[in-house]
């Protein structure tokens, strides 16, 4: 039986990957929140669309109703998690004493 030698990885291993600058990659705390509650207005927006078409008798599916009332659901939910751990946060930081 004859069993090769295993050679190692020539070059870096991350070669031709971009690296971000610091420009780049730096993405306030507030855009990223701004995004994230424009999807959850969304996911409600898309849940309300669609209940006000199958409250209509319009042809949609009831399984998509309910899919997008689960996803409003979360979405809502964890916004208000969110929401809770901002305030606890800033709760913590204002008992610190300096």
């Amino acid at each position: 039986m004859n069993i090769s030698q295993i050679q190692g990885i020539q070059g870096s291993f991350l070669q031709g990957t971009k690296r971000q600058t610091d420009a780049e990659s730096s993405v306030s705390f507030g855009n990223v929140l701004q995004k994230y509650i424009q999807e959850a207005n969304g996911a409600v927006k898309d849940f309300e669309t669609k209940s006000l078409a199958l409250a209509k008798g319009e042809a949609i599916n009831l399984h998509d109703v309910t899919i997008a009332a689960q996803k409003a659901s979360i979405a809502v939910t964890l916004t208000t998690q969110v929401r809770d751990k901002a305030v606890e946060a800033y709760q913590e930081i204002m008992r610190m004493q300096i």
